[in-house]
Order: C-alpha cells, then sequence, then structure tokens
C-alpha cells in the first residue's frame, strides 16, 4: 500500500473531484442537484461495470441484477432494520455474494456463451421479484420505508442526499484506483491481454477473475442500496436487462478502460436522458443516435475526446501525465501475444 500512496494515487484529480461534489450545488438549481444526485449514484454503477469490461475484459449484460439485489434488500430489510450502515454493509454482502456465485458458474463458459448466461441471470432474478408480489410487490414495486441516518440524523432533504451519494461516489473512485493501481489490478489487466501467458506464469486466473467479478458486483449492489434511499421505491425493472443494457451504453460512451469514463458517461445518459424527454417523447432515439455515433468515430468515449482537447490546449510542459487522473494503459499493449 505504501507503493500506491504516491504517483499511483491522483491525489491532485481526487482534491479536484472533491471540490467539484462541495461546490456544485451552489451553481445548480434544485432540479439540477436532484439530476447531480442520481448521476452519483448511476456513476458509481457505470464504474463498477467499467472494471471488469475495461479491465478484465468481461463483457455483461446482467449487471443489474447486482444492482436490483442491493436495491431490494434494502427494501426488504429496512421495514425490520433502521440502522443505515448495516443496510448498506448488507445490501453489498448480498450482491458480493450473488456475483461470487454466478462468476464460479459462469467462467466456465467465454465470449457470447458468457454474455448470456449474465443476461440470463438477471433475468431470473427479475422474473422471481415480478412473481413474489407478496413479498416484493410484483410489478407495482415496493416503497422503501427505510430512511438514511448516518448519525446526523435523518438525510431527508435533497442537499443532504446530494452530498451522502456525492462521497460515496469520491470513496468508490478512490478504491477502484487502489485496485487497479495494485499488483492484483496488474494482474487482472494481464490475465485480460493475454490469460494463456499469465497461467504459464503461475497465476490462478479463475481466482482473479473471479475477486474482481464479485468485488464490481459488490459494488453495483452498494449502488443499488443507495438507489434505494433516493428513490424510496423499486421495481423489478431495477434487475433487468434494460438498465444492464443503459449501464453499457455509460461505459461505451464515457470510454472503456477508464475509471472516470463510465462516471462521465453516467452523467452524459443521465443529462441527456431528462433533458431530452423534457422536450420529445423520442428521447431513446436521440440517445441511441448518439451511441452509434461514439461506437462509429469516438472510439475512447469522451474520455479520448476530453484528452485530445487536453493535449492540444496546453503547452506540453504544463500537461499532467495521463495516469494522472487514470491508470496507464496495460505495458503488454504493444506486444504481440505469443505462446508461452
Amino acid at each position: 500500500m505504501g507503493r500506491l500512496s504516491g504517483r499511483r494515487v491522483p491525489w491532485p484529480g481526487v482534491a479536484v473531484l472533491t471540490l467539484l461534489v462541495l461546490l456544485l450545488p451552489l451553481v445548480l438549481p434544485p432540479f439540477g442537484v436532484g439530476i447531480a444526485t442520481e448521476v452519483f449514484i448511476m456513476a458509481i454503477f457505470a464504474m463498477s461495470l467499467g472494471l471488469i469490461l475495461g479491465y478484465a475484459g468481461l463483457v455483461s449484460l446482467g449487471h443489474a441484477a447486482f444492482f436490483g439485489a442491493g436495491a431490494y434488500t434494502v427494501a426488504l430489510l429496512g421495514q425490520y432494520v433502521f440502522n443505515t450502515y448495516l443496510l448498506l454493509l448488507s445490501a453489498t454482502a448480498v450482491a458480493a455474494l450473488l456475483a461470487a456465485i454466478s462468476g464460479a458458474l459462469f467462467f466456465r463458459s467465454t465470449g457470447a456463451y458468457f454474455l448470456m448466461l449474465t443476461l440470463a441471470f438477471s433475468q431470473v432474478l427479475f422474473a422471481v421479484a415480478f412473481q413474489a408480489e407478496p413479498i416484493t410487490g410484483g410489478d407495482d414495486g415496493m416503497s422503501v420505508v427505510a430512511v438514511p441516518d448516518l448519525g446526523f440524523g435523518e438525510i431527508v432533504g435533497e442537499l443532504g442526499l446530494y452530498y451522502m451519494m456525492g462521497f460515496a461516489f469520491l470513496g468508490c473512485y478512490l478504491l477502484l484506483r487502489l485496485f487497479v493501481a495494485s499488483p492484483a489490478g496488474k494482474v487482472v489487466k494481464g490475465i485480460m491481454e493475454n490469460e494463456l501467458r499469465m497461467r504459464a506464469l503461475g497465476y490462478n486466473t479463475f481466482s482473479y477473475k473471479l475477486f474482481v467479478y464479485t468485488l464490481a458486483g459488490a459494488m453495483a449492489g452498494f449502488a443499488g442500496a443507495l438507489y434505494a434511499y433516493f428513490n424510496f421505491y423499486v421495481t423489478p425493472d431495477l434487475l433487468g436487462w434494460v438498465l444492464s443494457g443503459q449501464a453499457l451504453i455509460m461505459v461505451i460512451i464515457g470510454g472503456v478502460g477508464t475509471l472516470l469514463g463510465p462516471a462521465l458517461g453516467a452523467a452524459f445518459f443521465i443529462v441527456v436522458q431528462n433533458y431530452a424527454s423534457f422536450y420529445t417523447e423520442y428521447w431513446a432515439l436521440v440517445l441511441g443516435l448518439i451511441f452509434i455515433i461514439f461506437v462509429l468515430l469516438g472510439r475512447g468515449g469522451l474520455m479520448h475526446l476530453l484528452r485530445a482537447v487536453w493535449n492540444r490546449t496546453l503547452p506540453s510542459r504544463f500537461r499532467e501525465r495521463e495516469d494522472e487522473m487514470e491508470p496507464e494503459e496495460p505495458a503488454a499493449e504493444h506486444q504481440k501475444e505469443r505462446t508461452p
């Protein structure tokens, strides 16, 4: 951990993000504060998917299963338990357990088969929540009676929820940065680049992939728990493939292989969704066209575009290294894969 306290952790970047979280409500209208709160939650969700997609090479269409599991855990247990820390921990643990079990089963398949298994798993949980009407409310969903309380009193106002979600986002981002820069994170990236070579070097690739998949699932469950506190209502849609697809769009628009990219993609998606739906009922078509443009022309996503603008705007002596804000590209990127 000592090695992570220096250049590997972008403390200046973290400070900028912290100031942004603290000062943003001063310039946003009340409606904007609510949107920003939702952005922080979905940014955590998108970053968790971006972790397995961009650093482990695992494409999932069922990531919403963990998000919805976390949300339903808060909704169900919140009827009997009112300790916010215990509820958040329980939601994270339930999602982590589901990720560990499903990952242990699904990693026997690769490529499109793994993708379809994750989709099927998500739809199974969706069907369970839909059919268990006496418990979950079925298609009508259920209200969340638990109110967040971090020891300073109940958080019921928009500003309090904003700061709660904002600092949760900062904590999750820092945790992912520490993991990606750690030796385990380097191994995971190596497995994505050439799993056969990593096996030859003696690494248990299955264990590393299962760990990062479980970590991503736990973080998605944590985001789902925060969403339950924010929305005060949960439905089976939180477990469905539509939300998983939206998260995948956020990651691609923001930039695969980066940590802040998915967060930017989440912000872009939520803002466009809210404002486009205000002017037209065909907002989904607008988002679809934007997504196609990014896939065809804007490869690398928003992070790539921002880096290009940054490098062209400032003189070279003032430019930060790319890894000041994002982890460096895998060292083996420029090497051809060879059989050990």
